[in-house]
């Protein structure tokens, strides 16, 4: 038997079987539980490793066969009048006449449903991600694709089309097959499956989990929704119009669901960095928006990934803020973004929203501004010159480099969450880019918050303590990081074991085997791991920092890396009352539950495509259930 036949076989793939191309098997390694992600393509990958090359199907993906159809002269460009005919050269590929152009009219599906959203072409048609050319986007095609038009010279070239025909082979089988981590980044389930699933095992906390999905590129996930402890859907809200990588999703507690979304499309929204969703919600139980706030304007700001609802019913949410390179190389920053056009730098800050739920409108009543707190040592004739090594309350501006992180597209600190300690009035921040956990005193006034002085810890708005990694005060290297891409840092809640202490989701990109910094390493699924870890923060009763004292790890999961498991971005981690831990793979949804052993009760993963940033899960008896589910 060939062996490509055999593999086919052993993953139950069947040449006449229609959906084979769509459908993605999941191996579970049983020793560690970890999922590999194996697909038709992949099967081809080992075959054509052992040289025995599929023979050409007929009925194979032709992944560009919209772009041929518009490109009628075969330039691999698309002209005026390319672009105004695009409705009617489409309507060719209507093969059945229904009005519309299916996946597989489009040329597809590929073997990892949603390849053929690479193309910008696709994308840009496509506009709801449903991988169907609808009667409506069929109609607004030539009008969809003239937004694609960056330089204004009525035509798209290579660059605009962001493929070209030449290139046809870069979305083909063979070369999705041969790149194993676009499989593992990327492939997804159409049924909950994992070693242990929901109710299996009685030593998982019962409760309700909120799964938010996330995602436009190769496919379009937005579902926001309650399973209980059989993983059954008990409640579900309307999505929002767009929710991108890293939107969150809340369930507070007086019902109301707490989300981020955006109301552009995928090409308004590559104008920032990752992780941009630029409107904040609050919805009822039955999804009806009760408030929302806006914060986008392309190259001056933009809310990104993270809010927290405070005590008081205010919201501290996580912005862009755009600078021009002149006034970003005013402030002493001598980086250079070549490949981002724009020539906006993206620093962070941190605005508190004041809601008010019967009139729909917001005031913001205090804010935070990294810009406010740059040191830098390159130019002594700049007003924020200084001793990065002496000055640990500021932040290097210069810190930086573009071989250091992946995802910066121009920003520097790439704060990806915001959590808020009530009693201490601190403010604590996750920048990736530096591996730290930055600490505010939120009982600053908006003046004293752009200064050094005042506040309770009366340092004003510089960070009262940092931990994570001593590069970036320049006290040690990036070999001597803690913290590697870390998401979700978070105080466990009064009532839960390990109250007061933090729990951090640290995602160890770019840390290698030997626990060094490895700035070519990117995604390395072999040699990086994820893990979890409490830690007890070198504190006083009063939340005062004595940093003659070390931050402690009293608990983690795969410290060691022995589990086989990463994570190379987003994803969160929850205590529960139990004791537990339960904790989301961001990439594949792969939602694990231990004991504080260590021992899995829960190992599975949720269906269907798109990321899964956080992971919640409430008790039964959570205040927002009362009178709704029960």
């Amino acid at each position: 038997m060939h062996i490509l036949c055999a593999i086919l076989h052993l993953f139950g793939h069947s040449g006449t079987h229609s959906r084979t191309l769509e459908s993605d098997a999941s191996v579970m390694n049983k020793s560690n539980g970890t999922y590999i992600s194996l697909s038709l393509a992949t099967a081809l990958t080992i075959a054509l490793a052992a040289g025995t090359a599929p023979a050409q199907d007929s009925s194979a993906p032709d992944l560009q066969r919209v772009l041929r159809t518009l490109d009628t002269d075969g330039d691999s460009e698309l002209s005026t009048d390319e672009i105004q005919a695009a409705s009617e050269r489409l309507t060719d590929l209507d093969a059945d006449g229904n009005g519309e152009i299916s996946l597989e009219e489009m040329g597809g599906p590929a073997p990892l449903r949603g390849t053929i959203r690479r193309q910008t072409v696709i994308r840009i048609l496509d506009r709801d991600g449903d991988l169907v050319i609808s009667a409506q986007e069929l109609a607004e095609a030539g009008r969809n694709l003239a937004r694609l038009d960056d330089s204004g010279d009525w035509r798209l070239d290579t660059s605009e089309l962001g493929t070209d025909l030449g290139d046809a082979v870069a979305d083909d089988d063979a070369t999705v097959a041969a790149n194993p981590n676009f499989f593992r980044m990327n492939a997804w389930v159409e049924k909950m499956e994992g070693a242990i699933l929901p109710g299996e095992d009685g030593r998982a906390f019962k409760g309700y989990t909120l799964i938010h999905d996330s995602a436009f590129g190769y496919h379009n996930a937005n579902r926001i929704y309650l399973t209980d402890n059989n993983g059954a859907v008990v409640h579900e809200w309307e999505p929002g119009p767009w929710q991108y990588d890293a939107a969150v999703a809340y369930l507070l507690p007086n019902g109301l669901l707490l989300r981020t979304v955006s109301k552009h499309d995928w090409l308004h929204m590559r104008a920032y960095p990752v992780g941009a969703n630029g409107t904040v919600q609050l919805l009822d139980w039955d999804s009806n928006v009760v408030w929302e706030y806006e914060m986008d304007v392309p190259g001056k700001h933009v809310l990104h990934h993270d809010v927290e609802y405070l005590p008081n019913g205010n919201i501290l949410a996580v912005a862009y803020q755009g600078f021009s390179e002149e006034e970003a190389r005013s402030m002493g920053w001598d980086g250079e973004y070549p490949r981002h056009p724009r020539r906006i730098v993206w620093f962070n800050k941190i605005v508190e929203l004041q809601p008010n739920l019967e009139d729909g409108s917001t005031e913001i009543v205090w804010q935070w501004n990294s810009w406010d707190h740059l040191v830098q040592d390159k130019f002594p004739g700049r007003p924020n010159y200084g001793d990065v090594s002496a000055e640990t309350g500021k932040l290097d501006v210069n810190f930086l480099r573009e071989d250091y992180v992946l995802f910066n597209a121009g920003q520097i600190h790439h704060v990806n969450t915001v959590e808020y300690h009530e009693e201490w009035e601190l403010i604590v921040l996750s920048s990736a880019i530096h591996g730290e956990l930055w600490f505010i005193d939120h009982s600053t006034t908006m003046e004293e918050a752009a200064g050094d002085s005042g506040g309770r810890y009366g340092v004003g708005g510089d960070l009262v303590y940092r931990w994570g990694s001593p590069a970036p005060t320049r006290t040690g290297t990036l070999h001597d990081a803690i913290l590697w891409w870390q998401h979700d840092p978070n105080w466990i809640e009064e009532g839960l074991p390990g109250a007061g202490n933090m729990l951090v989701y640290n995602n160890g990109t770019k840390r290698g085997r030997d626990g060094m910094h490895h700035p070519d390493m990117g995604q390395d699924f072999e040699q990086s791991w994820a893990e979890i870890f409490e830690i007890v923060m070198p504190t006083d009763a009063g939340g005062r920092f004595d940093t003659s004292r070390e931050t402690e790890i009293v608990w983690s999961w795969n410290r060691d890396g022995s589990e086989g498991y990463f994570s190379p971005f987003m994803s969160g981690a929850m205590r529960m009352p139990n004791g537990n831990t339960i904790f989301v793979n961001a990439h594949n949804k792969h939602i694990i539950e231990v004991t504080p052993e260590g021992e899995r009760v829960l190992d599975y993963r949720v269906p269907g495509p798109g990321r899964m940033y956080r992971i919640y899960k409430y008790p039964v008896d959570y205040p927002a259930f009362e009178g709704r589910l029960f």
